[in-house]
């Protein structure tokens, strides 16, 4: 794929991911803070989380990108500060969001669980805790990158890398491994476990709940094959592209760079998405938000109409 491809894709797919993210988190926020019935929900904290991290990885990344690709002003090519700063950042917003839909998942294991210890756990307290713990736990596993990167002239112009193949290597197999796939992998533990707790209850419940339960059930099913679904098809490509372009530096092959720009794009997508997939999914998620717009709308006719 030439320069010239890449740019016009990029100039028509980045927008409407830019509008349709920014509103999907800005939806979320409005949900999850208002629905006096998600409020209080600790799952509802990690969703909020997530979609402000969504929020900032599409103005701190995807749009800086897209101005990059259309009018040539990239500010990682401005000096060595910036290149390592907003190095670093990216990272951290780019792990954060797979790792808060983690949380999310252990919430439910722990409000599924009969441990009376992990159920005190699924509060909106510890969920701010744990939220703060797993920013801790990113920023400090990536600390490594203002280190090794740097910016230095290369055959095509600056660039904003590490200079040292090694760490290129090790750092690339790094974030293969903690971005693209222990995410999905610890999810699905989650909510595998999770599953098998609801199944055992509803079999110990009077048959009235059972319709409940198995509803329940099969919502969180679904946001488990949706997540791992989207992450590894966003996710897996760029990072083994990336693994691939990192071994066959310092030149690496016209096919793999095409790749590599293709799937950033693609990548792009999994930070606009979360609101359409997550909340809108689930008949539970849906409903509320149903139930918010019509209250919105009902609101909106009492102040317009006229006396």
């Amino acid at each position: 794929m030439s320069d010239a491809v890449y740019s016009i894709l990029s100039r028509y797919t980045q927008p409407p991911l830019i509008i349709f993210g920014t509103l999907g988190a800005i939806f979320n926020q409005i949900l999850f803070s208002s629905r006096k019935s998600l409020r209080s929900n600790s799952c509802s904290f990690y969703f909020r989380a997530l979609s402000i991290n969504d929020l900032l990885v599409i103005y701190a990344y995807v749009l800086l990108q897209w101005i990059a690709d259309q009018y040539k002003f990239d500010l990682l090519k401005t000096c060595i500060p910036i290149c390592k700063i907003k190095t670093y950042i990216n990272c951290i917003l780019y792990t954060l969001s797979p790792y808060f839909v983690v949380l999310a998942c252990f919430d439910r294991l722990c409000t599924s669980s009969r441990n009376a210890n992990l159920r005190r756990i699924a509060t909106p307290r510890i969920a701010s805790y744990l939220t703060l713990a797993m920013i801790v736990i990113v920023v400090a596993a990536y600390s490594h990158i203002p280190i090794y990167t740097t910016l230095f002239l290369g055959p095509t112009g600056f660039t904003c890398l590490s200079t040292n193949l090694t760490y290129s290597k090790i750092n690339a197999i790094f974030v293969l491994i903690f971005l693209a796939i222990l995410p999905p992998v610890l999810m699905t533990t989650c909510c595998s476990t999770t599953l098998i707790l609801l199944r055992i209850q509803r079999r110990r419940v009077m048959p009235i709940n059972q319709a409940r339960i198995r509803q329940r059930d099969t919502q969180i099913f679904k946001m488990l094959l949706l997540y791992v679904a989207f992450h590894l098809i966003c996710t897996i490509p760029f990072s083994v592209v990336l693994l691939i372009a990192v071994y066959q530096l310092p030149a690496p092959s016209a096919t793999i760079v095409s790749l590599y720009q293709s799937f950033v794009l693609l990548f792009n997508a999994s930070f606009s998405i979360s609101f359409y997939v997550y909340t809108l999914s689930t008949p539970f998620y849906r409903h509320e938000f149903l139930s918010l717009t019509m209250n919105i709308f009902k609101r909106c006719r009492r102040i317009i109409k006229p006396n």
